[in-house]
Protein backbone atom coordinates (compact mmCIF):
# COMPACT_ATOMS: atom_id res chain seq x y z
CA UNK A 1 0.00 0.00 0.00
CA UNK A 2 1.34 3.44 -0.95
CA UNK A 3 1.43 6.37 1.48
CA UNK A 4 -1.34 8.06 -0.53
CA UNK A 5 -3.55 4.95 -0.25
CA UNK A 6 -2.83 4.71 3.49
CA UNK A 7 -3.82 8.33 4.09
CA UNK A 8 -6.95 7.78 2.03
CA UNK A 9 -7.90 4.83 4.25
CA UNK A 10 -7.40 6.96 7.37
CA UNK A 11 -9.63 9.70 5.95
CA UNK A 12 -12.35 7.18 5.10
CA UNK A 13 -12.21 5.79 8.66
CA UNK A 14 -12.40 9.24 10.17
CA UNK A 15 -15.46 10.05 8.12
CA UNK A 16 -17.33 7.51 10.26
CA UNK A 17 -16.58 9.07 13.67
CA UNK A 18 -17.51 12.25 15.53
CA UNK A 19 -16.78 13.92 18.86
CA UNK A 20 -19.89 14.54 20.97
CA UNK A 21 -19.51 17.93 22.63
CA UNK A 22 -22.18 20.29 24.01
CA UNK A 23 -24.89 18.17 22.33
CA UNK A 24 -23.14 18.71 18.99
CA UNK A 25 -21.20 16.56 16.53
CA UNK A 26 -17.66 17.90 16.11
CA UNK A 27 -15.14 16.50 13.63
CA UNK A 28 -12.15 14.56 14.91
CA UNK A 29 -10.15 15.82 11.87
CA UNK A 30 -10.08 19.53 11.10
CA UNK A 31 -8.92 21.69 8.22
CA UNK A 32 -9.10 24.87 10.32
CA UNK A 33 -5.68 25.93 11.63
CA UNK A 34 -5.10 26.02 15.41
CA UNK A 35 -8.58 24.85 16.38
CA UNK A 36 -7.89 21.43 17.87
CA UNK A 37 -9.41 22.37 21.22
CA UNK A 38 -13.14 21.62 21.15
CA UNK A 39 -14.18 24.69 23.16
CA UNK A 40 -12.12 27.00 20.96
CA UNK A 41 -13.46 25.29 17.83
CA UNK A 42 -17.06 25.80 18.91
CA UNK A 43 -16.43 29.37 20.10
CA UNK A 44 -14.92 30.28 16.73
CA UNK A 45 -18.05 28.91 15.03
CA UNK A 46 -20.34 30.89 17.35
CA UNK A 47 -18.40 34.11 16.75
CA UNK A 48 -18.53 33.68 12.99
CA UNK A 49 -22.29 33.03 12.95
CA UNK A 50 -22.86 36.10 15.12
CA UNK A 51 -20.65 38.15 12.82
CA UNK A 52 -22.47 36.84 9.75
CA UNK A 53 -25.82 37.68 11.35
CA UNK A 54 -24.67 41.20 12.24
CA UNK A 55 -23.31 42.01 8.77
CA UNK A 56 -25.68 40.02 6.53
CA UNK A 57 -29.00 39.79 8.40
CA UNK A 58 -29.69 36.08 8.85
CA UNK A 59 -33.40 35.29 8.95
CA UNK A 60 -35.88 32.46 8.49
CA UNK A 61 -35.83 33.25 4.75
CA UNK A 62 -32.06 32.92 4.42
CA UNK A 63 -30.83 30.50 1.76
CA UNK A 64 -27.15 30.13 2.56
CA UNK A 65 -24.32 28.66 0.49
CA UNK A 66 -21.23 27.81 2.56
CA UNK A 67 -18.50 27.69 -0.09
CA UNK A 68 -15.53 25.69 1.25
CA UNK A 69 -17.49 24.37 4.22
CA UNK A 70 -14.80 21.94 5.40
CA UNK A 71 -16.18 19.87 8.25
CA UNK A 72 -19.18 22.13 8.75
CA UNK A 73 -17.86 24.44 11.46
CA UNK A 74 -20.44 27.12 10.59
CA UNK A 75 -23.26 24.57 10.89
CA UNK A 76 -22.27 23.81 14.47
CA UNK A 77 -22.42 27.52 15.24
CA UNK A 78 -25.89 27.75 13.65
CA UNK A 79 -27.08 24.70 15.57
CA UNK A 80 -25.66 25.82 18.91
CA UNK A 81 -27.25 29.27 18.59
CA UNK A 82 -30.49 27.76 17.24
CA UNK A 83 -30.61 30.13 14.30
CA UNK A 84 -33.67 29.61 12.13
CA UNK A 85 -32.80 29.76 8.42
CA UNK A 86 -34.48 28.32 5.33
CA UNK A 87 -31.69 26.36 3.59
CA UNK A 88 -28.04 25.65 4.29
CA UNK A 89 -25.90 24.08 1.56
CA UNK A 90 -22.25 23.30 2.21
CA UNK A 91 -19.84 22.62 -0.64
CA UNK A 92 -16.20 21.54 -0.51
CA UNK A 93 -13.47 19.90 -2.61
CA UNK A 94 -12.65 17.35 0.13
CA UNK A 95 -14.89 14.35 -0.38
CA UNK A 96 -14.16 12.91 3.08
CA UNK A 97 -15.20 16.14 4.79
CA UNK A 98 -18.44 16.12 2.80
CA UNK A 99 -19.00 12.46 3.62
CA UNK A 100 -18.50 13.20 7.31
CA UNK A 101 -20.88 16.18 7.21
CA UNK A 102 -23.57 14.15 5.44
CA UNK A 103 -23.27 11.40 8.04
CA UNK A 104 -23.32 13.57 11.16
CA UNK A 105 -24.46 17.14 10.58
CA UNK A 106 -27.58 16.27 8.59
CA UNK A 107 -28.88 14.90 11.92
CA UNK A 108 -29.57 18.52 12.87
CA UNK A 109 -32.39 18.76 10.33
CA UNK A 110 -33.47 18.55 6.70
CA UNK A 111 -32.37 22.10 5.90
CA UNK A 112 -28.71 21.03 6.02
CA UNK A 113 -27.14 19.38 2.98
CA UNK A 114 -23.61 18.96 1.69
CA UNK A 115 -22.18 18.52 -1.82
CA UNK A 116 -18.74 17.46 -3.01
CA UNK A 117 -17.30 19.77 -5.69
CA UNK A 118 -14.31 18.08 -7.42
CA UNK A 119 -12.67 21.39 -8.37
CA UNK A 120 -8.96 22.01 -8.78
CA UNK A 121 -6.93 23.85 -6.15
CA UNK A 122 -3.14 23.67 -6.04
CA UNK A 123 -3.22 23.36 -2.24
CA UNK A 124 -6.30 21.31 -1.45
CA UNK A 125 -7.24 19.34 -4.57
CA UNK A 126 -4.37 19.39 -7.02
CA UNK A 127 -5.33 16.14 -8.76
CA UNK A 128 -8.61 17.53 -10.11
CA UNK A 129 -8.92 18.49 -13.77
CA UNK A 130 -9.90 22.16 -13.38
CA UNK A 131 -12.39 24.63 -11.98
CA UNK A 132 -15.99 23.48 -11.74
CA UNK A 133 -19.19 25.47 -12.10
CA UNK A 134 -21.49 25.38 -9.08
CA UNK A 135 -24.24 22.74 -9.40
CA UNK A 136 -27.10 25.15 -8.73
CA UNK A 137 -29.70 27.01 -10.76
CA UNK A 138 -29.53 30.77 -11.14
CA UNK A 139 -30.61 32.96 -8.22
CA UNK A 140 -30.90 30.13 -5.70
CA UNK A 141 -29.22 31.78 -2.68
CA UNK A 142 -29.30 35.14 -0.93
CA UNK A 143 -26.06 34.71 1.04
CA UNK A 144 -22.75 33.11 0.08
CA UNK A 145 -20.34 32.56 2.96
CA UNK A 146 -16.68 31.69 2.48
CA UNK A 147 -14.15 31.64 5.27
CA UNK A 148 -10.45 31.32 4.40
CA UNK A 149 -11.11 30.24 0.80
CA UNK A 150 -10.02 33.16 -1.38
CA UNK A 151 -7.00 33.39 0.94
CA UNK A 152 -5.79 30.24 -0.86
CA UNK A 153 -6.62 31.20 -4.46
CA UNK A 154 -4.96 33.23 -7.20
CA UNK A 155 -6.92 35.93 -9.02
CA UNK A 156 -7.93 33.83 -12.05
CA UNK A 157 -9.74 31.33 -9.84
CA UNK A 158 -11.29 34.09 -7.73
CA UNK A 159 -12.73 35.76 -10.84
CA UNK A 160 -14.25 32.44 -11.92
CA UNK A 161 -16.02 31.92 -8.59
CA UNK A 162 -17.10 35.54 -8.19
CA UNK A 163 -18.91 35.16 -11.51
CA UNK A 164 -20.48 31.93 -10.24
CA UNK A 165 -21.58 33.64 -7.04
CA UNK A 166 -23.15 36.39 -9.12
CA UNK A 167 -25.08 33.76 -11.08
CA UNK A 168 -26.44 31.80 -8.09
CA UNK A 169 -27.30 34.84 -5.93
CA UNK A 170 -30.58 36.73 -6.09
CA UNK A 171 -30.42 40.46 -6.86
CA UNK A 172 -29.00 42.28 -3.82
CA UNK A 173 -27.72 38.95 -2.52
CA UNK A 174 -24.52 39.25 -0.50
CA UNK A 175 -21.20 37.48 -0.09
CA UNK A 176 -19.37 37.31 3.25
CA UNK A 177 -15.73 36.47 2.63
CA UNK A 178 -12.39 36.55 4.39
CA UNK A 179 -9.09 37.16 2.61
CA UNK A 180 -5.59 38.55 3.09
CA UNK A 181 -6.03 42.14 1.89
CA UNK A 182 -3.55 44.95 2.56
CA UNK A 183 -2.69 48.40 1.26
CA UNK A 184 0.62 49.30 -0.38
CA UNK A 185 1.66 45.78 -1.39
CA UNK A 186 2.00 43.87 -4.67
CA UNK A 187 -1.30 43.22 -6.47
CA UNK A 188 -1.09 39.48 -5.82
CA UNK A 189 1.58 37.61 -3.88
CA UNK A 190 1.70 33.96 -2.86
CA UNK A 191 3.26 33.29 0.57
CA UNK A 192 4.89 36.74 0.95
CA UNK A 193 8.03 36.72 3.10
CA UNK A 194 7.61 38.10 6.60
CA UNK A 195 3.83 38.39 6.35
CA UNK A 196 1.97 37.29 9.51
CA UNK A 197 3.86 34.01 10.03
CA UNK A 198 5.83 31.36 8.17
CA UNK A 199 3.95 29.89 5.22
CA UNK A 200 4.04 26.20 4.32
CA UNK A 201 3.20 24.81 0.89
CA UNK A 202 1.38 26.16 -2.14
CA UNK A 203 -1.17 28.92 -1.62
CA UNK A 204 -0.88 28.95 2.16
CA UNK A 205 -1.34 32.73 2.21
CA UNK A 206 -2.27 34.61 -0.96
CA UNK A 207 -2.15 38.33 -0.22
CA UNK A 208 -3.97 40.94 -2.32
CA UNK A 209 -3.58 44.69 -2.64
CA UNK A 210 -6.81 46.34 -1.53
CA UNK A 211 -7.62 48.40 -4.65
CA UNK A 212 -6.68 45.51 -6.95
CA UNK A 213 -8.95 43.09 -5.08
CA UNK A 214 -11.82 45.57 -4.96
CA UNK A 215 -11.61 45.94 -8.74
CA UNK A 216 -11.87 42.16 -9.17
CA UNK A 217 -15.04 42.29 -7.11
CA UNK A 218 -16.57 45.25 -8.94
CA UNK A 219 -15.72 43.88 -12.40
CA UNK A 220 -17.66 40.73 -11.44
CA UNK A 221 -20.89 42.65 -10.84
CA UNK A 222 -20.68 43.41 -7.12
CA UNK A 223 -20.40 46.51 -4.98
CA UNK A 224 -18.47 46.81 -1.72
CA UNK A 225 -20.75 47.06 1.33
CA UNK A 226 -18.21 46.70 4.12
CA UNK A 227 -14.50 46.10 4.64
CA UNK A 228 -13.01 45.23 8.02
CA UNK A 229 -9.21 45.00 7.97
CA UNK A 230 -7.76 41.94 9.73
CA UNK A 231 -11.10 41.44 11.47
CA UNK A 232 -10.49 37.72 12.11
CA UNK A 233 -7.99 37.94 14.96
CA UNK A 234 -6.94 34.28 14.86
CA UNK A 235 -5.80 34.37 11.22
CA UNK A 236 -5.48 38.14 10.62
CA UNK A 237 -7.73 37.87 7.58
CA UNK A 238 -9.89 40.79 6.59
CA UNK A 239 -13.67 40.52 6.16
CA UNK A 240 -15.33 41.83 3.01
CA UNK A 241 -19.09 42.09 2.44
CA UNK A 242 -20.11 42.52 -1.18
CA UNK A 243 -23.57 42.84 -2.79
CA UNK A 244 -24.82 41.76 -6.21
CA UNK A 245 -25.95 44.78 -8.21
Amino acid sequence: MTIKQFLSKISQFRSKTAIHFQDLFLPDFRSNENLNNNSEYLQSAIEQVEHLEKLCNLSEDTKLLDFGCGQGRLVNGIQYLQKNISIYTGIDTNRYSIRWCNKWLTNYGDIFNFIHLPAFNARYNKNADGLTILPFENQKFNIVFLNSVFSHMLSKDIIFYLNEFNRVLIKKGVVYMTAFIEEGVEDVEENPNGYIDNSSGRLHRVRYEKDFFFKLVEDSGFKINNFLHQEIKRTKQSVLIIEKV
